[in-house]
């Protein structure tokens, strides 16, 4: 186990807040069809930015615990959500599937929306229980740090 220091704890702290009330907004978009999400650009720019939200506190809380335990921190969120696992702080199918949310991003910045959307559906379908596994091992590592 690593030892965190005060600012560490309260950064990583901020970020399962933000990441808490982010994920609770995923349920929001249950009833979106593909239809809506082609038409409506607001709920679209609402859901991408919240998919963006979603993978960047992640991969913060993952830069900072890597950081903190003189880890070498990857270039790619996708890596650096993997080294979190290959270094013990996740087990490696929760690293693996939060990695993959990361995917999305280069999606939503490359691809055409009718694309996107598959992608989209399964991140509202799947993501709010991979990232309430990993809030649950953030917090249970922070109550131990403490």
């Amino acid at each position: 186990m690593i030892k965190l220091s005060p600012e560490e704890l309260e950064s990583i702290r901020r970020r399962i807040d933000f990441l808490r009330i982010e994920a609770s907004d995923i349920p929001g978009f249950n009833s979106m069809t593909h239809s809506e999400y082609l038409s409506d650009r607001g709920r679209r720019r609402n859901l991408e930015r919240l998919v963006e939200n979603v993978i960047n506190a992640a991969a913060d809380i993952a830069k900072i615990l890597l950081a903190a335990g003189d880890l070498p921190v990857p270039d790619t969120y996708r890596d650096t959500l993997l080294q979190l696992g290959a270094a013990g702080f996740l087990k490696s199918p929760l690293a693996e599937k939060l990695a993959e949310m990361t995917r999305l991003r280069n999606v939503l910045a490359h691809q055409y929306l009718d694309i996107r959307w598959p992608a989209l559906r399964d991140f509202i379908k799947n993501a709010p229980d991979t990232l309430q596994q990993f809030l649950e091992v953030m917090e249970e590592l922070l109550n131990q740090s403490d």
